[in-house]
């Protein structure tokens, strides 16, 4: 540990430490605050793990859609298609190569903010719903 404050010096250490930390808690905002929801005193949803699991899932799966749906594809364009395409000089969409490389390459850079917004939405959402959703279950 001594080695990497000497390399980088004690503040931007520090601050690494602090970016890191703060990329785990947005990261795990979908645990987190629909367990505050669920479990706050005055206002207890019922079933409240089950509440937090499928916002939960809601969240990640919404995600895990678009890096396999999404980037994904546009990742195998990247790597198989446009390089064939430019060698035959053949039109390969030069801007959507570039954008699409960026998006491709730094998807996780964003991932916690939509990952902290979408909790935020679909936790209001579930939450002012799952009184009459738990009851059609029953």
């Amino acid at each position: 540990m001594r080695e990497v404050t000497d390399l980088f010096g004690a503040g931007l250490f520090s601050l690494l430490v602090a970016v890191a930390m703060a990329y785990a808690l947005l990261s795990l905002a979908p645990l987190l605050w629909p367990a505050w929801r669920a479990f706050r005193a005055p206002q207890r949803l019922p079933r409240r793990w089950l509440f937090v699991g499928v916002v939960c899932a809601l969240v990640y799966g919404a995600l895990t859609f678009f890096v396999a749906a999404v980037a994904l594809p546009v990742d195998v364009y990247l790597v198989f298609i446009a390089p064939q395409l430019q060698e035959a000089k053949l039109p390969y969409g030069a801007m959507f190569v570039r954008v699409s490389d960026v998006v491709v390459n730094y998807w996780w850079v964003a991932a916690p903010a939509f990952q902290l917004l979408a909790t935020w939405y679909l936790t209001r959402w579930l939450a002012a719903r799952w009184e009459r959703l738990c009851a059609a279950l029953e």
